[in-house]
């Protein structure tokens, strides 16, 4: 995981060590043991900028969490006012991973380039 933050992520990583480990430099974190960084890295709080750029379930802090599960609570509140009209709430999906979202892009990327060469032809 380390590796793939400092990868792909390293703004992101270099956010949250600052925000979250009381000022720590990326610069002066990476001479350190490799283990011991990446445990810093692997505890960092749910909803850091890290794990929001890396997305998914810990992309969400709690407070996030919490508050999701109420707004649910409340569209279940109002469909249940409404005897059941309508479809049944669904509670809202955790964000995408990044690798999912850069795929959805590149396909979508893919598809508008095609699109491209296809209509220039016509003209």
């Amino acid at each position: 995981m380390l590796a793939v933050a400092l990868a792909h992520h390293r703004g992101a990583l270099r956010a949250s060590l600052i925000a979250d480990c009381n000022g720590l430099r990326l610069a002066d974190a990476v001479t350190w043991p490799a283990r011991e960084f990446a445990d810093i890295v692997a505890w960092l709080p749910p909803g850091s900028a890290l794990w929001r750029d890396m997305g998914g379930p810990a992309a969400l802090s709690e407070e996030v969490r919490m508050l999701r599960a109420v707004e649910f609570g409340l569209r279940v509140l109002d469909w249940r006012m409404r005897q059941g009209k309508g479809q049944r709430p669904r509670p809202l999906p955790d964000p995408p991973y990044a690798h999912e979202r850069r795929a959805a892009e590149a396909k979508q990327r893919r598809k508008a380039e095609s699109f491209l060469k296809r209509s220039q032809g016509r003209i």
